[in-house]
């Protein structure tokens, strides 16, 4: 990862800032032009900035509105005792709680985008024998993941107005939302139907293109790779989300 370093985004005859800029909007309606071009020369600042400043307003947002009363209603559906709820109410009152979630989007955003990078990258090259260097498959994920940018804008005030986080834009819609009491079976059928977000499948559909660019391999194998990591993730994130029992968000 040796190679990761940061491109400069002062405008030049190669792209330079307005370059990046053109190319966020482009990769919506024009992936495999913007994926060919980062191909000859990977950039991944500008985009990767975009994708934290937006999940940290939607967090700014959303964490004193939408996420801390669910948690506060979560926890008074328990049972908890009066001395319990007062424990927690420093971390989902006051500005603790905020702060703490506005870090959180931040460096967890940045380390997913290098985590998931650094699998695919581990895939394609030690396993599959692809031959491009790491700043090229970081700029495919980050690129990809600008399409969160939109995702933010039109799911953002629905959460806002219905109070949820989920089921909005996936086909979690078709299951009722889990309860406090609602079985295993229920939060796990729920949780991974909730992952099939036209969002989420939006962004698989633009790796298996930059991959396929990248690593020089045929867009079948590239989208085999991805779906497969995405469902092995799916699973894990599903069971890991029916063990907590409680309301969804």
């Amino acid at each position: 990862m040796s190679d990761l370093t940061a491109p400069g985004v002062k405008a030049t005859e190669e792209g330079g800032l307005m370059g990046s800029l053109r190319r966020v909007v482009r990769v919506v309606y024009s992936p495999t032009k913007v994926f060919e071009e980062l191909d000859r020369r990977p950039d991944w600042l500008v985009p990767l900035i975009i994708c934290i400043l937006v999940a940290a307003i939607s967090s700014w947002v959303l964490i004193p509105n939408v996420i801390l009363p669910a948690q506060r209603e979560a926890l008074e559906s328990r049972g908890l005792t009066e001395d319990q709820l007062d424990a927690a109410r420093p971390w989902l009152e006051g500005s603790r709680p905020l702060y703490i979630g506005l870090a959180s989007a931040v460096v967890v955003g940045a380390l997913s985008f290098i985590i998931v990078a650094g699998v695919f990258h581990l895939i394609f090259t030690l396993l599959l024998g692809g031959q491009a260097n790491f700043a090229r498959t970081f700029a495919v994920v980050v690129y990809s993941f600008v399409i969160g940018v939109p995702a933010s804008m039109l799911k953002v005030p629905i959460e806002l107005i219905t109070k949820r986080t989920e089921g909005l834009t996936s086909l979690g819609l078709l299951l009722g939302k889990p309860e406090a009491l609602s079985g295993f079976a229920h939060r796990f059928a729920y949780k991974f139907m909730d992952q099939f977000d036209v969002f989420n499948l939006w962004i698989l559909v633009l790796l298996g293109i930059g991959f396929s660019i990248i690593f020089k391999f045929s867009r079948q194998k590239s989208y085999v790779v991805v779906c497969g990591l995405w469902l092995v993730f799916v699973l894990a994130v599903s069971l890991l989300g029916a063990m907590v029992p409680g309301r969804a968000g």
